[in-house]
């Protein structure tokens, strides 16, 4: 990936060493005196710290101290925000802060889908390095688009998830799909779908156990759309796939 987005705690000392990609050091608790090529800073919470590839660093932190921590391989990215070394240390507005901090919570969420992470920390960065600031509607619409995606697994409807992310449900299709290529619906049929194909291969579960998992309220209603798209019931799909192990064992 270009860009990769973790949550590191430290309490040490942190001795001289240096990497490859570019890194951004964003204190989400406690505070890091750190020097940057030779210049000492001192980071709280409500700035950033700039490293740029092959600089050497080392650092110490206060005790039970959070950062959010942007690894940054992509050239030209490297290029655009950390070409200055001057701007090792920056002081984030309002906004920047309001979103890096949205951005810490999805960091579990990254290596699912590589090129969103990608675009939202990409946005983070301009938005940290005060370049982004006219951009912060549509990374924020970005972010939120995301978290719909993340949660449609889940046994919920389209439109409480628009209602809890600030879209009416008409704008979340339209931008979902712009987004992402398909349709809330669509998207979230695949997942149910895709995690039923598992569970009925691996699992001696009931098809009302499946079905109440996946995000259906019943097996009938299960049955039908499984049905729909396999040609077979999830049942007849249980027992052909079983039945293909067999044969090859």
């Amino acid at each position: 990936m270009s860009f990769q987005a973790v949550i590191r705690e430290y309490n040490r000392l942190e001795l001289g060493h240096r990497h490859a990609f570019a890194q951004a050091v964003i204190p989400l608790q406690g505070e890091m005196d750190i020097e940057i090529g030779g210049q000492f800073k001192e980071l709280k919470v409500g700035s950033v710290g700039l490293i740029a590839p092959e600089t050497l660093h080392d650092s110490e932190t206060t005790s039970g101290s959070r950062f959010l921590i942007i690894d940054v391989s992509d050239k030209a990215a490297i290029t655009q925000f950390f070409r200055n070394a001057n701007d090792s240390h920056l002081e984030l507005s309002p906004l920047a802060l309001k979103y890096l901090n949205f951005v810490a919570s999805l960091t579990d969420t990254f290596a699912a889908d590589a090129t969103g992470a990608s675009t939202i920390l990409n946005t983070a960065l301009e938005l940290a390095t005060g370049q982004g600031t006219d951009l912060a509607n549509q990374s924020m619409t970005s972010a939120r688009l995301m978290s719909v995606k993340d949660q449609l697994p889940a046994p919920v409807k389209i439109s409480e998830l628009a209602k809890e992310e600030g879209f009416s449900v008409s704008s979340l299709q339209k931008n979902f799909k712009a987004s992402f290529g398909k349709s809330p619906k669509q998207v979230q049929l695949e997942m149910r779908l895709n995690k039923a194909l598992g569970l009925l291969r691996s699992s001696n579960q009931t098809m009302a156990s499946i079905a109440y998992e996946v995000g259906y309220e019943n097996a009938s209603s299960f049955t039908n759309i499984f049905k729909k798209h396999f040609g077979l019931t999830p049942s007849q799909y249980r027992a052909q796939y079983r039945a293909s192990l067999t044969r090859h064992n």
